[in-house]
């Protein structure tokens, strides 16, 4: 009888993925109420990560339409503590005096991850999401 020694398996190595951007309510007004939004993204963490994970999250306006709309972002920059799965982090966005009606296309990136921790590119559709602002 012949044995044959298994090959090791080897885990996937760890990485960190923006799945999912939305914008509630995805319509707000200049002035009037509701003039701020939740920007909602869920991070992915797969893999057998390091202890304490944590990756730095990043949300901010990619585009508009017509250009040069803003909205401020309330701590757009943070480091944010992963869990193994999904991890939901949530930012306030509001309308400024130099925000006008139109489209704007909100972005959130991932970056500064854990070390052995690879921060995987997401699909647009994955990581970016629309907000619409009405007059007045």
């Amino acid at each position: 009888m012949v044995l044959h020694a298994q090959q090791p398996t080897t885990a996937p190595k760890p990485f960190a993925q923006v799945t999912s951007v939305a914008v509630e309510p995805s319509a707000i007004h200049k002035r009037q109420s509701p003039n701020t939004a939740t920007v909602i993204a869920q991070i992915l963490l797969r893999g057998k990560a390091p202890s304490n994970p944590h990756a730095v999250v990043e949300v901010g306006t990619s585009s508009s339409d017509p250009p040069n709309n803003e909205l401020r972002y309330h701590d757009p920059i943070r480091n944010v503590a992963l869990k193994k799965g999904v991890t939901v982090v949530k930012f306030k966005a509001e309308s400024t005096a130099r925000t006008f009606a139109g489209r704007l296309k909100v972005s959130v990136t991932l970056g500064g991850a854990s070390k052995g921790i690879r921060v995987k590119n997401s699909e647009p559709k994955d990581y970016i999401a629309e907000a619409t602002v009405l007059e007045p």
